[in-house]
């Protein structure tokens, strides 16, 4: 049998609750329009409509004298006798008769207001007319019978009846339509917040080390790239690189404490070509891979950074660098070529960086799919001749095969996964796929971290934005993707036994 899924809450993060909720506000809107629609059908279907004809009595005396009418005292316990009386099944029945029916067709309703000599009924019928003749009905029969039972007291009319042309019942229906909105949204947002706690994302450090296999590298925190007013309102196109101003200084060390993973694999093992790569798209493993390129050529000599995501090229935009076609990475790839022109192609970025990048552009579907580990062995074991760290950018691991075949070239793999973007079931089939080639797989990295707990409000204003100003996704034309990988068959059945 499988195991109930626990809840830890140190998994959880609240941050990444109010964003689940807010990036679903859709929703929580859409269940707002259904819950009035539904009121308002139910009351339609369930309610009919109901009209009120009002009638104000008076209590006198049957003396004209004000002597007598002291002597009477008239007051509110006899007001509150004749208000008995014109509710009374007698009087109902005779109303009925004179109507010309067998039952009376309204109801009736008697107020009293305290110490007065006043009596309010209000006559509730189906329909406006039948309210009102309802009303005439008990005002002129009511007369024949209060004449016994108060023999020195009368009633008379001073103000009615009335025709509604309103619905009485119209005002509770009508607070029952105000509070459809707000419970709808009420019962959106629990559903969200359950849905969220309930989801197999990675949220927090703590919740990666629990639900992921591997090691974890670094957690890079969130990075705001736009500081001023004039890049926020322009929302200018700007790269996140450690090489840069904008960065801060702990999100550079958080790089820096990265790299230092790199250095060791390098100096126990002899790995000299690193593969940077994610799950899926937009989690940030371009500019990771980008910025622990810089951060080794800031130490070292002869650092390469390879962009082999030959599906949606990026470095070229991240450096804001142009590509040329036929000296970029992808023309080298399973074609016989010089040494020499492959390091033409590389691009010194300069002094101030020491980063040497070799670019690419997209290749087309066709040359795609024939790409093989032996497609891309020539032109590594010629780049590990000249350089002492190679970091290599690919495709997503979760959507595109090149990935994996570039595994079985490369020395070490890390994955970088992004906070609350991937099911960590999704990202096991991709440790899984990279543990299983014939490279290394050193961890993954944490990445985009945000959160609201007081543990890390000094990192508040840290941390790594995922993007560099530019749009990414991957076009289903330029090659093919996965459905569920053996990996995440292996996966379920380890988490069945």
């Amino acid at each position: 049998m499988d195991e109930k899924k626990r809840v830890e809450w140190s998994n959880i993060d609240l941050y990444c609750i109010i964003k689940f909720v807010l990036r679903h506000s859709w929703m929580v809107l859409l269940s707002m329009l259904i819950c009035v629609m539904l009121v308002y059908l139910l009351q339609s279907l369930a309610f009919a409509p109901e009209y009120t004809s009002s009638v104000t009595f008076s209590v006198t005396s049957r003396s004209a004298s004000s002597a007598s009418v002291g002597n009477i005292a008239v007051t509110d316990t006899v007001a509150g006798q004749f208000g008995e009386l014109l509710s009374s099944d007698i009087v109902r029945q005779s109303a009925a008769t004179r109507m010309g029916l067998d039952s009376f067709p309204a109801e009736i309703s008697i107020y009293v207001p305290e110490a007065t000599n006043i009596v309010n009924m209000s006559v509730t019928a189906a329909s406006p007319e039948l309210a009102y003749k309802s009303s005439l009905a008990v005002i002129d029969c009511h007369s024949e019978y209060s004449k016994t039972v108060f023999s020195t007291a009368v009633l008379d009319t001073i103000n009615g009846p009335t025709i509604s042309v309103v619905p009485s019942s119209l005002s509770g229906r009508q607070q029952a339509l105000k509070l459809a909105a707000p419970v709808g949204a009420l019962l959106m947002i629990a559903l969200l917040v359950f849905m969220s706690i309930q989801a197999d994302t990675v949220q927090t450090p703590h919740g990666a080390k629990q639900q992921l296999e591997g090691k974890m590298l670094a957690t890079v925190y969130h990075e705001r790239k736009r500081r001023t007013l004039r890049s926020l309102f322009r929302r200018e196109k700007t790269s996140l690189l450690i090489s840069t101003p904008l960065c801060s200084f702990y999100y550079t060390e958080t790089i820096h404490q990265f790299r230092v993973n790199i250095e060791h694999a390098k100096e126990h093992h002899g790995h000299k070509i690193f593969m940077v790569c994610s799950c899926s798209e937009n989690e940030g493993k371009s500019t990771i891979a980008a910025n622990i390129a810089l951060s080794l050529a800031q130490k070292h000599d002869k650092v390469l950074l390879i962009d082999a995501d030959l599906r949606k090229p990026s470095q070229a935009l991240i450096f804001e660098r142009p590509t040329k076609r036929g000296v970029d990475f992808g023309a080298f790839i399973g074609n016989t070529f010089k040494k020499e022109a492959l390091l033409e192609s590389i691009t010194y970025t300069g002094s101030q960086t020491n980063l040497h990048v070799l670019y690419s552009s997209p290749l087309n579907r066709h040359k795609l799919e024939t790409l093989s580990a032996a497609s891309f062995q020539p032109m590594f074991d010629a780049l590990r001749e000249e350089f002492n760290y190679i970091i290599v950018d690919t495709p997503p691991i979760g959507l595109f095969a090149d990935a994996e075949v570039l595994a079985d070239v490369v020395d070490a793999s890390v994955l970088v996964v992004r906070q609350d973007t991937v099911s960590a079931i999704m990202i096991n089939d991709a440790i899984d796929n990279l543990s299983e080639a014939n490279s290394t797989f050193l961890g993954y990295v944490l990445n985009n971290f945000r959160t609201f707990r007081t543990t890390a409000l000094l990192h508040s204003h840290y941390g790594y934005g995922y993007g560099y100003g530019y749009g990414y996704g991957y076009s289903h034309n330029h090659g093919y993707s996965y459905g569920k990988s053996k990996a995440a068959e292996k996966h379920s059945k380890k988490r069945k036994e």
